[in-house]
């Protein structure tokens, strides 16, 4: 965990001070809540108090992304080799660059110094280091459109301006790597940089984010990069590399485009038996065979389908999309209902004639059903409940609820599942009667074994969620009292206060995902005052914990609630950087000039940066990863299946954050 995101979440624990307000409840007996988050007023949450929150919906303005092609034939012939400079008056070194003209004056670099004059005749440049380039090896020369003559070196990049000042531009400055060998200027002065470690793209004269990192198979084929060159209109980039040239091309998407790709692609190529899942190719330029496997989360990953395809069909009313949601809620079911256990989930579910089922068939945790026609995989964990109640929630209201067929198939799912998970205290057993691993949620447990106080807040505040899904769906008594008696006699509202366990315990990303939904259900039903300000701001403090990392999944479900405190720019912007391709692209990160590693691995033993770096310039699919991570990715040939992203953007749309794109 960074370190700003630490000390926010110490100052929020550490400088509140007072009681809680009093407001009405309909709880006969409301616990006494600790005061350690913030009231709804207080501004002490804010970590940008003087920022107006962005005008919603935000509009779904296009914007450009980074897309590796292949060039044609007459791309390659025109690119040919570069022109030989022959040597002028006065220049007596090797030389390494065109001549390039700023003002008056005209200058030339070669591998010992960089040279200027007029009329024909050069002299050495006398500073270097200081009051000149960083290096006497002049490794490239561009001067833009406001007179400003850009150096780049082996030791970064420099930049004359007209007036003869000097600016250094190095890792401390954002500069990704520092050892460039080559660079090119387009007319609206956006630089493109070659190194030895890959492509770099800098805008010193926009707002916002300035420096683009392109480097590893997603964006070159070597990430040693000898020439740049640039396409007539700036658009396309040609990079010579030790394997020969690439090209990337700026690409315009917009957020419902990226949506529709996805959407499209999971059709094509990610089903599963309805659950969406990662295609795994033989090979991963070619993209034209692929196969499926079993996933130990199926049942969350399909949650995530399943609401925002409900979502999507709310909004739009188009049927695709209800008949992509009903195809994923079927899988649910599926799940539900395989084991031959009434109301015990399984993980995962294979059918007998997949072809990877025969390599299940000796495994232990894989058991085969009375039918004969699947083979299903037990320990079901609270993570997998957690997207079963997350998508009963969001199918019943946005489509089941509707018709009367359906709510009554799932209003049965919901109460067998619910009532195997509270007539054994709270509890999942499996098959053979043992408790699953993760599958406790009572108070024995929670409360009174010490061991278990890390989970003590994220399962108080699922089992309750799970309770008011329950009770919203069905509209029986029985889990509303449940659900009362875990708050006012065993303290489960309190334990979810601090839900979010930061340091010294273990930073969990899975469970911030897993946190996010199921705050979003508990929150869109609940409407007695005491719990709803109760789990806000446990929600908020949260909110605050994730803000560096622009988790857009986290900062929607908080802006579904609470949209003038939410980072909304920081979620869209992950959601704008986040690349249509979803192959698993290898991307280091270590080596960099501008990012600083902890001294520390993460809980995984991975090696972590103290920043989280643009959703670009990293390899990620799914929102339980830890963004902080350093080196990610694989060699391309698994594709992410998607709903990671459809999940944030159809909740975002529903709740009025992002408009519809324009006509």
């Amino acid at each position: 965990m960074q370190f700003r995101s630490l000390c926010a979440a110490l100052l929020v624990v550490l400088t509140v001070t007072g009681a809680w307000a009093q407001v009405s409840t309909t709880l006969k007996h409301p616990p006494l809540l600790a005061p350690v988050v913030p009231p709804l007023d207080s501004e002490v949450h804010l970590s940008t108090p003087d920022q107006l929150p962005p005008a919603l919906p935000v509009a779904d303005t296009p914007f450009m992304e980074h897309v590796r092609g292949a060039l044609t034939g007459e791309e390659e012939a025109a690119l040919g080799e570069k022109a030989p400079v022959s040597s002028p008056k006065g220049v007596d070194a090797v030389i390494t660059t065109a001549i390039v003209t700023q003002g008056g004056l005209a200058w030339l670099g070669t591998e010992d110094g960089l040279y200027f004059g007029a009329d024909g005749s050069f002299q050495r440049h006398p500073s270097y280091g200081v009051a000149g380039p960083l290096s006497n090896r002049i490794a490239g020369l561009a001067a833009d459109t406001r007179g400003v003559l850009w150096v780049a070196t082996p030791a970064g990049l420099s930049a004359r301006d007209a007036a003869g000042a000097w600016r250094l531009l190095r890792g401390r400055d954002g500069l990704p790597w520092e050892e460039l060998t080559a660079i090119a200027i387009d007319t609206t002065d956006r630089i493109w940089l070659g190194s030895t470690r890959g492509l770099i793209q800098y805008r010193p004269y926009e707002p916002g984010r300035q420096w683009f990192y392109r480097a590893g198979e997603r964006y070159l084929p070597d990430d040693r990069v000898t020439r740049v060159e640039l396409s007539a209109d700036g658009r396309t980039v040609y990079a010579h590399t030790a394997k020969g040239w690439s090209k990337i091309e700026e690409t315009p998407r917009t957020l419902h485009g990226k949506a529709e790709h996805l959407l499209q692609r999971y059709l094509e190529r990610h089903r599963r038996l309805g659950m969406p899942s990662p295609a795994n190719h033989d090979d991963a330029y070619a993209m034209n065979s692929w196969t499926h496997g079993p996933q130990p989360s199926d049942g969350l990953w399909t949650s995530y389908l399943v609401t925002a395809m409900a979502m999507a069909y709310s909004i739009t009313g188009e049927e695709r999309y209800r008949d992509a949601a009903r195809e994923g809620m079927e899988a649910l079911y599926l799940l539900q209902n395989v084991t031959g256990i009434k109301g015990l989930v399984a993980r995962s579910v294979v059918a007998v004639d997949d072809p990877g089922a025969e390599k299940l068939r000796e495994q232990k945790n894989w058991h085969a059903t009375a039918d004969g026609k699947y083979y299903w995989r037990d320990d079901v964990s609270s993570d997998q409940i957690d997207g079963h109640y997350f998508a009963f929630y969001t199918y019943y209201e946005h489509i089941a609820k509707h018709d009367p067929a359906e709510r009554a198939r799932l209003q049965n799912q919901v109460r067998q599942v619910t009532d195997y998970i509270v007539d054994n205290n709270y509890q999942i057993l499996d098959w053979d009667g043992e408790r699953t691993l993760w599958g406790w949620f009572n108070p024995e447990l929670l409360n009174g074994a010490p061991v278990h106080y890390l989970e003590s807040g994220i399962y108080s505040l699922m089992i309750l969620s799970f309770l008011k899904v329950a009770h919203h769906t069905t509209g029986e008594e029985k889990y509303d009292r449940r659900y009362r008696n875990l708050i006012e006699e065993h303290g489960y509202l309190s334990n979810l206060l601090l839900q979010k366990k930061v340091w010294p315990d273990e930073v969990n990303h899975s469970d911030d995902q897993l946190s996010a939904i199921a705050f979003y259900p508990f929150l869109q039903i609940e409407t007695d005052p005491y719990i709803r300000s109760a789990v806000h701001r446990a929600l908020r403090r949260h909110a605050l914990i994730e803000r560096d990392e622009r988790n857009s999944l986290f900062a929607i479900v908080y802006a579904s609630v609470d949209p003038n405190d939410a980072d909304i720019p920081g979620a869209l912007q992950t959601l704008r950087e986040m690349p249509q391709d979803r192959r698993n692209w290898r991307m280091e990160n270590l080596h960099r000039a501008d990012v600083v590693a902890q001294p520390y691995p993460n809980v995984g033993g991975a090696e972590v940066l103290l920043k989280v770096l643009p959703a670009d310039e990293r390899d990620f699919e799914r929102w339980n990863a830890d963004p902080f991570t350093a080196q990610t990715g694989g060699d391309g040939r698994s594709e992410g299946s998607g709903e990671h992203y459809l999940l944030p953007y159809w909740m975002a749309r529903y709740h009025g954050l992002i408009a519809a794109p324009a006509e």
